[in-house]
């Protein structure tokens, strides 16, 4: 009889775990549809929305799996142990990485750095063609493509002065015209 009653409680707890999952599933899209919403009012760039939506997505599933998990094993000691584990792994792994995109996410919110805006940092210098969540593209001045990691236009000094007159620059007509990084090679990055 004893056996019968624990089996029955552990089918209860894996049932109101799944049911607690189910809610933050649904919970995880929900808030997905309205983040989209609030930032296409905003009128914010689509790969900085879409990154937003991502991860408020992926943490609510995440944290409806964790507590799925902590309710189907009957202790939480266990699996917080286990998260605490994961978080301290993945962090050490995607430090750089979260710190490209969170640096890129306050790039991109500040507006300070623009399309066409002439730039200097780190010793480059050259006018952006692009400001994307990780990097930001610059045609230089003989026309060459410089990658700059949006950390480092976060973390060093930055001299932004507007673009340049057409027709001001030795480059004029040379280089891409349509697209930024077409016909253009990178140049490495000075330390």
């Amino acid at each position: 009889m004893p056996a019968a009653l624990n089996t029955t409680a552990l089918v209860k707890q894996v049932l109101l775990g799944a049911v607690i999952f189910i809610i933050f599933w649904l919970a995880a899209r929900l808030v997905r549809v309205v983040a989209r919403r609030a930032m296409a009012r905003r009128r914010l760039r689509g790969d900085m929305a879409e990154l937003t939506e991502r991860v408020l997505y992926v943490a609510l599933i995440g944290l409806g799996v964790m507590l799925f998990i902590f309710i189907a094993l009957g202790q939480f000691i266990i699996g917080a142990a286990g998260l605490v584990i994961a978080v301290f792994v993945a962090s050490l792994g995607l430090q750089d990485i979260a710190k490209g995109y969170v640096s890129g996410f306050y790039v991109l919110l500040e507006k300070n750095v623009k399309v066409g805006d002439q730039i200097e940092s780190g010793g480059y210098r050259g006018i952006v063609t692009e400001v994307q969540t990780r990097v930001t593209y610059l045609r230089g001045e003989q026309g060459e493509l410089i990658v700059i990691p949006n950390a480092d236009l976060f973390s060093r000094p930055l001299v932004v002065a507007p673009a340049p007159p057409a027709g001001a620059g030795d480059s004029e007509g040379e280089g891409a015209q349509d697209h930024p990084r077409e016909g253009l090679e990178v140049v490495p990055r000075q330390l």
